[in-house]
């Protein structure tokens, strides 16, 4: 057996996969356990690469390396961690991930229904807060594909996007800069010109869906009060924002998208304690303005004594 072959069985021997999980057009994801860590259970998402010219598999090869790479260095709990890939000379390719308890918010809707403003308060402050971390990158990552089936919610009330779109690497350069989700990608995404902004604009379509249970039209601005109308004033006011057509319309960025939900948050529950500016990403003025210098409590402090008991009907969801 030459040396290849060898570290394909060694690496074969260490996963022991359990059953698929979910299959779409790049390749399949499945329950797995990492022998060599106590059989922890882990997910192994297998994709594959169909092209046949040598040159055009090894560019594959390293781009992909180069973007497990990338992921490998976020440290963020809100952000699924990766710990292995594998690549086969037949052109297979395996990214080990955590496995994240809970469900993802597509499957809540479906079972659950619309959620309640200040869930969807709770929840967008969370992405907001991984699209601050994710944006402050150099360069800056673009997430491109946030919705509610890449957000995972777990038990303990913490959002973790799941998914970060790797299948593009396998994909012809232009093609992949044009990956889209019809109705939360924004106009200049279809063009292969996606900036921040544009994660902000999928953020508000994926909050227009979770406050009304009806997924947001393609290329289109949301506004959920038109379709639920126990939606929070304030709440419809930002998602109409995030969602304009233009970019320079939309919140400078996450950091100012943070501060402005805190505030919207408070008014629903006025002993919400705003928590003080981290400069993460660069922030607007008026971000600046309305962030206090108060406690360091965070929205997504668990021991947030001022946080409302939301999370019935949210681990109901969840069968917990």
């Amino acid at each position: 057996m030459n040396e290849a072959g060898a570290l394909n069985l060694d690496w074969f021997n260490r996963y022991k996969f359990r059953q698929p999980l979910g299959q779409g057009g790049m390749g399949t994801v499945y329950l797995a356990e990492d022998k060599v860590e106590g059989n922890r259970q882990c997910v192994i998402k297998q994709l594959t690469n169909k092209y046949t010219d040598p040159g055009v598999h090894q560019e594959a090869i390293r781009l992909f390396r180069r973007e497990v790479a990338i992921l490998r260095n976020l440290d963020h709990p809100g952000i699924v961690r990766v710990s292995d890939e594998h690549v086969t000379d037949d052109g297979r390719y395996f990214l080990v991930m955590d496995l994240v308890p809970g469900n993802n918010l597509e499957v809540m809707l479906k079972t659950g229904g619309p959620f309640e403003s200040n869930h969807v308060a709770w929840i967008a402050i969370q992405c907001a807060e991984i699209l601050e971390y994710l944006h402050s990158q150099v360069p800056p990552i673009i997430y491109r594909d946030l919705k509610p089936s890449n957000l995972m919610l777990t038990p303990d009330g913490k959002v973790v996007f799941v998914d970060f779109g790797i299948a593009r690497t396998f994909m012809p350069k232009e093609a992949a800069t044009r990956v889209v989700t019809a109705g939360y990608s924004p106009p200049e995404q279809y063009l292969g010109k996606p900036e921040v902004r544009s994660d902000l604009y999928s953020l508000g379509q994926t909050m227009g869906h979770l406050l009304t249970g009806m997924r947001p039209k393609p290329l289109s601005s949301y506004a959920p009060l038109h379709l639920n109308q126990k939606v929070h004033r304030s709440l419809d006011a930002i998602v109409r924002q995030l969602t304009s057509y233009e970019p320079n319309m939309r919140p400078e960025s996450a950091t100012a998208v943070k501060y402005d939900l805190h505030h919207i948050y408070k008014e629903m529950h006025p002993g919400h304690v705003i928590p003080k500016v981290e400069f993460f990403a660069p922030m607007d003025n008026s971000a600046l303005a309305k962030a206090t210098s108060g406690s360091e409590t965070s929205l997504t402090d668990l021991n947030d004594p001022t946080k409302p008991k939301i999370w019935k009907k949210i681990l109901g969801w969840l069968g917990i």
